[in-house]
């Protein structure tokens, strides 16, 4: 259906008059309209976006080298281009003539002088943003504290791009930051990265936390720009910028399930150095590892219903450390959204560690136990389904 001149969202606002309904963005693909008798909240079984399914790429590798030069001499050596280096990491991504180049010579690159490991590039889709919800949000209630830089509590936030205007509460957001080069998503709907930031808006508001002013602050790393996918690349890029930016608490609202061995280098080292990581669990009801969730650096989190039973979509895996409601609303450009996912339980959490770290006077690390005590992971009794 195309709509003329009205958006599809408004026009759709005239066809269905006072019924419930979602309209979910799908980049690349038709949006899908769904149709409710109650809200979105009381809906037997809200649908979560599917788990994301990377597939490696052909012809390139990221190789860990002691320094950017030991890169350069390495490309030079086995006829690669040097296309992207990741200065905390050491991580050097090559591009080959042909996946078959690779092949040939991948053994002797992992055995030459001064390399650590050699590890795969996967992709990664973009993830959907959220469904337009026929009902009322409060606005976000916890106003930002103007202070330096260096009493912030800054969380970084790697996702696709932040539309800062369009947002309650933009004093919040700093300014972004982007793997890709510069991105105007527009404001015509909310982007996943958007959702994700006003979700961390209302768990470091949560009421029970009090908290009515404060020196939080959330970092944006697009790390998709305007392309359909992103890469695994791309995310240990996206971490060690934000944590370059002041990052103490990096939420990952994202994942899949192969892991990579240079975000787990990346994580690991910042990790090490105080920072809390908190991730998706994912959003298939299966118990197998998704990362970077599934790594022990990050306290990954799952998704419960209202009732606080888990989410039939949701991963219960032993790897799970935590839950929170999976589908939460998003405030945009004066209306109502609601997104439904482990990565808006994870994006939730992230604010409230932000708001129990600045209320107790604690490093973002000490908060990880406290969080896990008070919304703990409850794997479902054997007769449930």
């Amino acid at each position: 259906m195309k709509t003329n001149p009205k958006p599809a969202s408004e026009a759709l606002r005239l066809l269905l008059g006072n019924l419930r309904y979602t309209l979910k963005t799908q980049p690349g693909r038709p949006s899908r309209l769904s149709v409710f008798r109650n809200s979105v909240d009381a809906a037997t079984n809200p649908v979560a976006e599917a788990p994301s399914k990377p597939k490696r790429l052909e012809g390139q590798i990221v190789v860990v080298v002691r320094s950017e030069i030991e890169a350069m001499r390495l490309a030079k050596q086995f006829n690669a281009d040097l296309i992207g280096f990741i200065k905390g990491a050491n991580a050097a991504r090559f591009r080959f003539d042909s996946e078959q180049e690779l092949q040939r010579i991948r053994d002797a690159l992992a055995k030459a002088d001064g390399v650590e490991f050699v590890d795969d590039i996967f992709a990664y889709p973009r993830p959907a943003g959220p469904m337009i919800a026929q009902a009322a949000a409060l606005p976000v209630s916890v106003n930002p504290v103007n202070i330096d830089t260096k009493g912030m509590l800054i969380i970084g936030l790697i996702d696709s791009a932040v539309q800062v205007k369009a947002m309650d509460k933009p004093n919040f957001i700093l300014e972004s930051k982007s793997v890709e080069g510069t991105y105007d998503a527009g404001i015509e709907s909310p982007t996943h990265g958007t959702s994700m930031a006003s979700i961390i808006l209302r768990g470091l508001s949560n009421k029970d936390l009090g908290v009515e002013n404060s020196t939080v602050r959330i970092l944006p790393v697009d790390i998709y720009g305007p392309n359909s996918e992103t890469t695994s690349f791309n995310v240990a890029q996206g971490i060690t910028m934000a944590v370059e930016g002041g990052a103490k608490i990096v939420n990952l609202s994202l994942g899949c399930a192969t892991p990579s061995a240079l975000v787990r280098k990346v994580i690991q080292v910042h990790h090490n150095s105080g920072v809390l990581f908190i991730g998706a669990a994912g959003n298939a009801p299966v118990t197998s590892n998704e990362y970077p969730a599934a790594y022990p650096e990050v306290m990954a989190i799952t998704a419960i219903r209202p009732d606080g039973k888990l989410a039939d979509y949701a991963n219960r895996g032993n790897f799970v450390d935590a839950a929170e409601r999976g589908t939460q609303p998003v405030r945009f450009n004066n209306r109502t959204y609601s997104t439904t996912g482990t990565s808006s339980s994870t994006a939730y959490i992230s604010g409230m560690a932000a708001a129990l770290a600045t209320k107790h006077g604690k490093i973002p690390h000490e908060i990880r136990e406290l969080i896990i005590k008070n919304r703990p992971f409850l794997p479902p009794k054997k007769e449930e389904k």
